[in-house]
């Protein structure tokens, strides 16, 4: 994939330059060559294009002098995207334009479903490219692509061979030949769903009329095509054909969905400074010339990354080729892991910033590790380091949060007495339930337009990472207090904030008839408890000091850990709580009272 002009989000623009006619121009502009020039002219159309909306990109081809020189040198990722932009069907005039190599790239990427052919997408594309130009499809597929054929008719043909003194008539009306000798039937559905209604009709048009072509360009070739098709072994040409169809695009990048996920493998900083430092020339000695596009760093937004930052204070031109190189790739083996189909500049964009966010995430913690105070320190590190390692440095934060999540579910103690993670409330559901999806993912809340999102930065892991340990600290509180959960239909809004509030009011009310016993309280013992809650000599509404002394005295006493070890571990959270009780209950009256719009205590109805 070469990342084109996708890069509107993230603060990078890719700018088409020719370095080596720059540098010309530089020394010497007589020098320029009308190829070059020519080259620099297709670059700067191709980067206009991809920014446009589909009809106006669609109207500067049409007008375009050289379209088909124009459209072949787009690179097959970026002609790829246009189609989707533009859409499959209005982009027809655009496949009929293409090369080969870009239509072999386009079948490669959207007629597999992981390791298996989709015969839907196979029929659609070939019906595209069969409107496109007839005549180029039916040579091409004959030649190049005479294995997939084989394979796609073996899958929705069956073939016959008259015998010499057979009547044709005993064969059957489904059968269709073109010479009387070698007859073909579409297979049958039994009870065809609509979808396969639609994919039937499709498919028995692309048929007929791509064996009627293929009889009339060599009728020999024909008649060895139908035997073949109809005595492979379609589990092992679809095998081989697999094979072939990775091989060609781990040469973009495109690795394996087994091997790409490597990419989340988990790296450490201290693994990362004991390996040998990167090539200084990755690309192999490669002419900075052969590649399309320059990173061009300009107008970051105020909250760009820490990567961003730092490609922004690079200047050679060698070294952002190097790097645009990297990255493009890292993004291709991430969306090879990811599984994912990119057709619109959106999807692209989604990628780029994931993984600028975690190489960004792995610079911090490098630095974090290392302690250093160069001002330098990210740019040694790109330059120094694989931007794919960086990644799993990054990634790894993620991960060792997720597994910690994992573990601690698995052995808790609301776990152990089957309660849902909605026990821990909002914020720890949310939370929690991010960090133990496949991915992990940060709970956003909405901030920013979604329920959860990549994580961008260090801080992000820092805060999911300081409710984990709070939500593990109240937990242990409940394993040593052990409380007995009532059985009621009322249990179903239990949390561990009102679990612990109200055991410590039944304790300070005298209501519960064993320490352990956890009972909704009576509206009338709750007034009396919330008038002491309060200071009533603060201006504005506030749990007494005394309260909060008696509260972790009580959890100290029930516990059986020491008031100096329960601050340490929990005292923003337990401060936390008491905010909650203030913004949530401050401004109700004990009259105003009622069970149903209190959630901290268990009140009965």
């Amino acid at each position: 994939m070469i990342i084109g002009t996708v890069f509107y989000s993230t603060g990078i623009t890719l700018k088409h330059q020719d370095l080596s006619s720059k540098k010309l121009m530089k020394n010497n502009s007589s020098t320029i060559t009308p190829k070059q020039t020519k080259q620099k002219e297709l670059m700067d159309l191709r980067r206009r294009i991809l920014t446009l909306p589909p009809e106006k990109a669609l109207e500067i081809i049409a007008d375009c002098p050289m379209p088909v020189s124009l459209i072949q040198s787009f690179a097959e990722e970026d002609l790829n995207l246009l189609i989707h932009t533009i859409g499959p069907e209005d982009a027809v005039p655009i496949l009929a334009l293409a090369s080969n190599e870009q239509w072999e790239y386009l079948l490669d990427m959207e007629v597999w479903a992981r390791d298996r052919m989709d015969l839907a997408s196979i029929t659609e594309w070939l019906l595209r490219l069969l409107k496109a130009d007839p005549d180029r499809i039916t040579h091409w597929i004959m030649g190049e692509k005479l294995s997939e054929l084989e394979h796609y008719l073996n899958r929705n043909i069956d073939v016959f061979v008259r015998e010499y003194e057979q009547d044709p008539s005993e064969i059957g009306p489904d059968f269709h030949t073109e010479d009387q000798i070698h007859y073909f039937r579409l297979k049958e559905y039994p009870e065809p769903t609509e979808n396969q209604k639609q994919y039937i009709e499709k498919r028995d048009s692309l048929v007929f009329d791509l064996l009627k072509r293929l009889a009339v360009l060599d009728h020999q070739k024909y008649i060895s095509l139908l035997i073949s098709a109809s005595s492979i072994l379609p589990a092992e040409t679809e095998e081989e054909l697999y094979r072939l169809r990775n091989v060609r695009l781990s040469e973009k990048g495109f690795l394996p969905c087994e091997e790409a996920v490597g990419v989340y493998q988990e790296l450490t900083p201290e693994d990362l400074f004991a390996r040998k430092r990167k090539s200084k020339d990755p690309v192999g000695g490669r002419p900075l010339e052969s590649f399309p596009f320059l990173l061009d760093v300009q107008q970051l937004p105020e909250d760009a990354s820490l990567f961003l930052r730092t490609l922004a204070s690079f200047h050679d031109p060698g070294l952002l080729q190097q790097f645009q190189t990297e990255f493009a790739g890292l993004c291709n083996q991430v969306i090879s892991a990811d599984q994912l189909k990119i057709k619109e500049k959106s999807q692209l964009n989604n990628v780029v910033k994931k993984v600028g966010n975690y190489i960004s995430i792995g610079l911090e913690k490098m630095i974090s590790v290392s302690e250093s105070q160069d001002p330098y320190a990210a740019a040694n590190l790109i330059q120094n380091h694989l931007l794919i390692d960086i990644f799993r440095v990054g990634y790894g934060c993620t991960l060792a949060l997720k597994w910690k999540a994992d573990q601690w579910v698995k052995t808790s103690w609301f776990s152990k007495n089957g309660l849902a993670l909605s026990f821990w409330g909002e914020t720890g559901l949310g939370v929690i339930g991010g960090l133990m999806l496949k991915k992990p993912l940060f709970y956003n809340n909405f901030a920013s337009g979604s329920l959860y999102r990549e994580f961008v930065s260090l801080n992000d892991i820092v805060q999911s990472k300081k409710v984990l340990k709070d939500l593990m600290a109240f937990d242990d509180l409940l394993d040593l207090i052990d409380p007995e959960l009532p059985s009621s239909p009322n249990a179903g809004r239990l949390t561990h904030e009102n679990v612990l509030l109200t055991l410590w009011a039944s304790y300070h009310l005298g209501t519960a008839q064993t320490p352990k016993q956890l009972k909704p309280i009576s509206m009338g013992s709750f007034r009396s408890f919330f008038k002491e809650l309060w200071d009533l000599s603060a201006p504005e509404p506030r749990v007494s000091d005394t309260m909060k002394e008696l509260f972790l005295g009580w959890l100290s006493d029930r516990s059986g850990m020491k008031t100096i070890t329960i601050t340490g571990r929990m005292a923003t959270a337990l401060e936390h709580l008491f905010n909650k009780i203030e913004n949530e209950l401050g401004d109700v009256s004990p009259e105003n009272l009622g069970h149903r719009y209190i959630n901290l205590f268990l009140l009965k109805k």
